[in-house]
């Protein structure tokens, strides 16, 4: 029994020193081609040398361990660094020098992303494939077994260093790419991500593709200060940062939280994104770009919720011109319009209309509603509180002060070619106006149609426009001009007209500057927003005749005529003869083209007194008697008249005299299409012998010369835009004006 049993204790004592020699390990060189042929039969297009292996027992799966040595390895042509190469083959098989494969054991030491992507063993990994690794290394544990099922299975863990990756073709460069990796045959893990995408940090918590499901999972944070010196172009798809291109100066804060979800078809294509996206902002602000005006806008601090199918949801508040508004956006899907809520204080005088005069002219209080289908199509409803601004309708003469309670309100609707205002509605006490229309085309915001309108606004306007078709009827009690005459000189507007109408007008009064014409009528035709015809008739408080005509003339032009008993009321926009008095009027004016036209202005038996331009020119030329009746009662002129060219609205004076009992004028020069004046005439006095002269036979007319003019005369020059300067030669004022005459025609 005892000898029994110590040849157990040895057998067993043998065992386990043999265990124990096996689990350490032996290194030979004996088995390095049979484990060479192993290796490159597993591992497609590989290349393996090394020394020797280690050869050793590993007790927890069973298996005979042999590693690798100072492995060198290349796959694909690719040097690949490897730390460690073990080979797991099953006990039994080793033991009958079968070697049946187990599992492969490769510890990669730091590569190059862009060599570990091109090995056979990673890039048949579809999902890998459409990514493009510029730079960055990788390291980590690979694992192959089920050897023995002939179907293997593979698993990688690993990590990423300073990766650079490119995702698109016009969006920026992913850079300093650190996070964990993991692979296996159901999925691949990306985790603890972060990196930098532009000028913004990235980090990812965790992004998980299962290959068989074709579906990504996870979540993206993006955040970072935007600078004024960002270039969106290099930051977004060149599709959307086209709509960015009147964006500049943008600085603040952005954060992006994406929480995805995307199923792909088997070419990767999107066949079903459930994604959804928060975007905030901080601070925001940017100058946004228009024709006319550029925008400031600022402290933009809000919250966007929206995902691949279209729905949004947003609030936030934003600074315009140091103006606080608020906002709110929703929309329920791609197929439904986005509703947009805003409200605030606004100066629309400042913000969008700043090159010519707008009647709301302080701070306003405003509230929006607006469903947008897209940017060519829109419906909006507008209301404004201008309690707090004064309201200046210049067209009626009407102003409401600051503190009257007033509202005005609109509907906008926009389409791909017209703009259409619809119920405007502006109140105050007891003034009102109603505006049912009014359509514009879009692509020259050319005024094409108007409906019913009904104003109310004190005394002196009270009338309705009524529309029949292409028909309108314009009656009522009054209407108030006197503001509009004065003024509408300085207002010239680049609004267009495309409509085809006629008018229909009867007036009890209309308001002129200083007068008013009762029983006012007119026939008007309009074609292609010009007037074809027009026919008005109506007389002045005291019975005399008004008259305003449009036909056309034996030569097929069109022509305007005006007839007025009364000068003053027409000729009061113009500065220089703010101080007519009394006199009659006459036009005529002959449109050769649409750039070209001659006019004929006759007045006649006026006076002329409180005129800058004139008192200069007579205390220059020491015109010392004429000066005097200007500042009394004034001067009186028998006639004036002007005859002038209209050329691209540059002005040509053909002829301009005038004539009266104690003072006579010619004038001849330009006016520019800026406004620059340019005029050279002389001021006869004592204009009755002049003309009593000017009837002498032969030497009469060459003492006077023309209607205007005389035998003695100050000759003066005007020139400027709006201060005018005024120079009188006096040599020329001591010379015979018939001499300075013919001098000037031996100068030509």
């Amino acid at each position: 029994m005892k000898v029994v049993f110590k040849i157990v204790s040895l057998v067993f004592f043998i065992f386990f020193i043999t265990i124990l020699i096996l689990s350490y390990g032996i290194t030979t060189s004996k088995f390095n081609n049979k484990i060479i042929n192993k290796i490159q039969k597993k591992i497609p297009n590989s290349k393996v040398n090394f020394k020797n292996a280690s050869i050793s027992l590993d007790l927890f799966s069973f298996s005979v361990k042999t590693e690798i040595n100072n492995p060198k390895i290349k796959v694909d042509d690719q040097d690949i660094s490897i730390r460690s190469f073990m080979i797991f083959t099953d006990i039994k098989s080793s033991f009958q020098e079968k070697y049946l494969l187990k599992k492969i054991k490769i510890i990669f030491d730091k590569n190059k992303i862009s060599k570990l992507k091109n090995i056979s063993l990673i890039k048949n990994i579809k999902a890998l494939k459409e990514i493009k690794f510029i730079e960055g290394n990788g390291f980590g544990e690979l694992i192959i077994d089920q050897f023995q099922n002939n179907k293997t299975n593979t698993v990688f863990r690993g990590e990423l260093s300073n990766v650079v990756i490119a995702i698109h073709g016009d969006l920026p460069l992913i850079k300093r790419i650190n996070g964990k990796i993991s692979y296996s045959e159901d999925k691949i893990l990306l985790s603890e991500v972060i990196g930098n995408f532009g000028d913004f940090d990235l980090m990812s918590r965790e992004l998980i593709y299962f290959f068989n499901k074709k579906l990504l999972l996870g979540a993206i944070n993006l955040k970072g200060q935007l600078q004024p010196t960002t270039d969106l172009e290099k930051i977004l798809p060149k599709k959307i940062s086209a709509n960015f291109k009147k964006f500049s100066n943008i600085s603040g804060k952005v954060a992006l939280d994406a929480n995805l979800k995307i199923y792909f078809t088997d070419n990767y294509n999107i066949k079903n994104n459930e994604s959804t996206f928060n975007v905030s902002t901080e601070n925001l602000k940017f100058k946004l770009k228009n024709k006319n005006n550029d925008y400031i806008i600022e402290n933009i601090n809000s919250f966007f919720n929206f995902n691949h199918r279209g729905k949004i949801s947003s609030k936030g508040h934003f600074e315009i011109n140091n103006n606080k508004n608020k906002f709110e956006i929703i929309r329920q899907n791609s197929k439904k319009p986005v509703k947009i809520k805003t409200s605030g204080t606004i100066n629309i005088q400042k913000t969008f209309f700043n090159t010519f005069d707008f009647p709301i002219k302080n701070e306003v209080n405003y509230s929006s509603e607006t469903l947008l289908q897209n940017l060519q199509q829109f419906n909006t409803k507008l209301q404004f509180k201008l309690d707090s601004s004064e309201i200046d309708f210049s067209f009626f003469n009407y102003i409401k002060k600051k503190g009257e309670p007033s509202k005005l309100e609109l509907n906008l609707f926009k389409d791909k070619n017209f703009i259409k205002f619809k119920n405007i509605i502006f109140t105050s006490n007891k003034e009102k106006i109603n505006i049912q229309s009014l359509f514009f085309s879009t692509k020259k915001f050319a005024f094409q149609d108007i409906g019913n309108v009904n104003v109310k606004i004190g005394d002196k306007n009270k009338f309705k426009i009524i529309k029949n078709k292409n028909n309108y009827k314009i009656t009522g009690s009054a209407i108030d001009l006197s503001k509009y005459l004065v003024i509408k000189k300085k207002k010239l507007s680049n609004l267009k007209f495309e409509f085809n109408s006629n008018f229909q007008i009867k007036l009890k009064k209309v308001y002129l500057p200083g007068e008013y014409l009762i029983d006012y009528e007119n026939s008007v035709q309009v074609i292609q927003g010009k007037i074809i015809k027009l026919n008005s008739f109506a007389n002045f408080k005291d019975l005399t005749s008004f008259s305003h005509k449009v036909l056309n003339n034996e030569s097929g032009n069109k022509l305007m005529l005006i007839n007025s008993d009364k000068a003053k009321p027409f000729l009061s926009s113009y500065q220089f003869l703010k101080g007519l008095e009394k006199g009659t009027l006459n036009v005529k004016r002959e449109y050769l083209t649409n750039n070209s036209s001659i006019t004929e202005v006759k007045i006649e038996n006026f006076y002329l007194k409180e005129m800058p331009v004139l008192t200069k020119i007579l205390s220059i030329a020491s015109l010392s008697g004429a000066l005097d009746i200007l500042e009394g009662k004034g001067i009186f002129f028998k006639e004036a008249y002007l005859k002038y060219q209209l050329v691209n609205n540059e002005l040509k004076i053909l002829e301009c005299y005038g004539t009266g009992p104690s003072l006579g004028f010619v004038l001849e020069g330009r006016v520019r299409k800026d406004n620059f004046t340019s005029l050279n005439g002389s001021l006869a006095p004592a204009n009755t012998i002049n003309n009593i002269v000017r009837e002498i036979p032969v030497v009469g007319k060459i003492l006077t010369g023309k209607k205007g003019d005389g035998i003695f005369g100050a000759s003066f020059k005007i020139k400027g835009k709006n201060n005018f300067r005024v120079e009188v030669n006096p040599i020329k004022t001591l010379t015979p004006r018939f001499i300075q005459r013919f001098l000037k025609i031996f100068k030509k």
